[in-house]
């Protein structure tokens, strides 16, 4: 597709432009602090949950950034030879061979976590798995006065979904539909890595296809979300139709054929049923078939014009598909129950809470929505109003004091849900009841010491995909395609709605996963740099090749680098950027790092 007419180029870079804002800015938080679930000890002697934040080493990453950027120098000409020998083959039969092979392998250890564990379901999860149980056994007092789907109505779509897989799997089998899981978890990986390559042969990144691979290994060795598949919650399954949705639409891109149309639809019509938020997935398409309309109605020839209507009626059918599914889930819903499904808690008050303190960090539960649903008894237009009223006195205040209140509650709340490592999957996990023997070595993996080594590499691992993703939103300015960073969009979209949404990691996790091909892609783009300057400072020393002098782009570029590094310089050392970026709870008598690191009275000594 053409690049070169003023409006891709406009779109390209501003899109580019926000997308490295945003990554920077976790890139900041990831490099000089850290974020964990602790425990907070009370004046009575008791504990509450807390997110606490612990200073980081930026020195220590660069470090051992620089020590993987060697290895995958060394890696790269190992491979070179390899190749030139013929012992190594990088055709499209062999990638597509290792695809399927990791696939199975990722089927494979979901499964048998799932089997070694049997954890049971707690909290929100055992919620909704136990009202699915109840529907079977006739009980729907769920829908009573207060009970959970009266107040959360739009749950009854995932209730409804493991309600049906019961009748496969069978009442209170917790595990089979941990193994389902397991199966979207697959699907995810798969997806992600297709659509990513799919999405660049859209535009000229035909050399991403060659790191499929690099990428599927990535998503294995980054475990997080791996770690969610006995979190019955729908996160998984509403991810897996979201992105297939994202596949097909890129798939009518390429072919223009109509089926994929209504298999994109359908898949987002059922993702949105089992999890709500998955109308953000939506939003990325929409945002691309907008596009691709404007470029066929204005920059093309006019045979091709009614491609642009065809891409505008998709995104109608797409809406068309979400209102009808949504439907017909409740309609069932009523049906299977006999009760009527309520209007519920109003979703403005959750956007309220999101921009309270909380128990557990910045922006997360508090039990506002509860409060004011049943003080203003259900009434949703009286909670509508006085929702909008504490939303204004927020903003207001937030508005008057930016310094002092705004930006520090914003980047705080920021690092509560994208700066934890494990993105909170061990908390998730720790502490549930098993119907299984858990081997020593995973229970320490889960909350022993092994957590601990865990949660650093996984430290380690964070900061390299957020540099990786900088560095692909650089390096690929000029060359890469805008489809290709549909994946970032989505992540940007998750990124802006839970910047004011109630906050969690659990609930972010989906987003930053879509960052993972940027970070490893963006990775080799640095390493084949690194390699295109050695072979011309070689070509140089050689006489081969004549000194090159910059222009005055060049020169302008490296002038801003120079004001851009003394201006950060200047910021570090501002009491700001320790209430914004370098957060550290340990400065307030808290036995933050301790409690990170398990020494002293917090070592569970396995």
């Amino acid at each position: 597709m053409d690049r070169n007419h003023l409006f891709h180029r406009m779109v390209n870079g501003v899109l580019r432009l926000l997308l490295a804002g945003v990554v920077f800015l976790l890139l900041l938080h990831s490099l000089f602090s850290t974020s964990f679930v602790g425990r907070l000890l009370l004046e009575d002697g008791s504990e509450r949950e807390r997110t606490f934040n612990i200073a980081d080493n930026p020195l220590r990453h660069l470090v051992v950034f620089l020590v993987l950027t060697a290895v995958l120098l060394a890696g790269r000409q190992m491979v070179r030879v390899l190749r030139e020998r013929g012992c190594l083959k990088g055709d499209a039969r062999h990638r597509e061979a290792v695809f399927w092979g990791l696939t199975f392998l990722t089927f494979a250890l979901g499964t048998a976590y799932v089997l070694m564990t049997k954890l049971h379901p707690s909290s929100d999860p055992a919620k909704v798995f136990g009202i699915a149980m109840e529907w079977r056994r006739g009980d729907f007092s769920a829908f009573d006065v207060e009970e959970y789907l009266f107040c959360y109505p739009f749950q009854s779509g995932i209730v409804l979904f493991y309600y049906l897989l019961s009748f496969l799997f069978g009442m209170d089998n917790f595990v089979g539909l941990q193994l389902v899981n397991v199966v979207c978890l697959t699907a995810v990986y798969g997806l992600l890595v297709k659509l990513f390559c799919l999405f660049s042969s859209l535009g000229e990144g035909e050399e991403i296809k060659g790191r499929q691979t690099a990428v599927y290994l990535g998503f294995l060795i980054w475990v997080p979300l791996s770690f969610y598949v006995t979190y019955l919650y729908g996160i998984l399954p509403g991810m897996a139709l979201s992105l297939g949705a994202v596949y097909f639409a890129g798939r009518y891109l390429l072919s223009r054929r109509y089926r994929y149309i209504a298999a994109a639809s359908l898949c987002m019509g059922l993702a949105t049923v089992i999890k709500m938020n998955c109308l953000i997935y939506l939003i990325a398409i929409a945002c691309f078939l907008v596009y691709d309309a404007v470029v066929q109605l204005f920059f093309s020839e006019k045979n091709r014009r009614a491609k642009g209507a065809v891409s505008l009626l998709f995104l109608v059918c797409m809406g068309v598909s979400v209102a009808l599914c949504t439907q017909a889930s409740s309609r069932l819903v009523e049906r299977i129950t006999g009760r009527e499904l309520g209007e519920g808690e109003v979703m403005l008050s959750w956007v309220v809470m999101g921009m309270q303190e909380a128990p557990l960090g910045p922006g997360g539960y508090n039990g506002y929505i509860s409060n004011v649903f049943t003080e203003y008894q259900y009434d949703t237009e009286k909670v509508t109003e006085a929702s909008k009223a504490e939303l204004r006195k927020i903003v207001t205040n937030m508005s008057e004091n930016p310094l002092d209140t705004g930006l520090p509650f914003l980047a705080r709340k920021t690092a509560f849900q994208w700066n934890d490592p494990t993105f909170i999957c061990l908390d998730r996990t720790r502490g549930r009841n098993a119907d299984a023997p858990v081997p020593l070595w995973l229970k320490s993996l889960i909350e022993g010491r092994g957590s601990v080594r865990l949660s650093v590499v996984l430290n380690d691992m964070q900061t390299w995909i957020l540099l990786g993703a900088l560095f692909f939103l650089i390096l690929r300015w000029q060359k890469g395609s805008l489809y290709e960073l549909v994946g970032a969009v989505i992540f940007l979209g998750g990124y802006l709605f839970h910047l004011f949404w109630e906050s969690s990691a659990s609930y972010t996790i989906p987003y930053f996963t879509c960052l993972i091909p940027y970070g490893v892609c963006g990775i080799a783009e640095w390493v084949m740099l690194l390699e295109r300057m050695g072979k011309r400072i070689r070509e140089v020393k050689n006489g081969s090749a004549e000194k090159c002098r910059p222009g005055r782009k060049g020169l302008a570029a490296a002038a801003a680098a120079v004001v851009f590094v003394l201006l950060f310089a200047a910021f570090m050392g501002t009491n700001f950027f320790d209430r914004t970026i370098a957060l550290n709870d340990d400065l307030n008598g808290i036995d933050a790092s301790a409690q990170f690191y398990q020494t002293g009275k917090w070592d569970r000594g396995f």
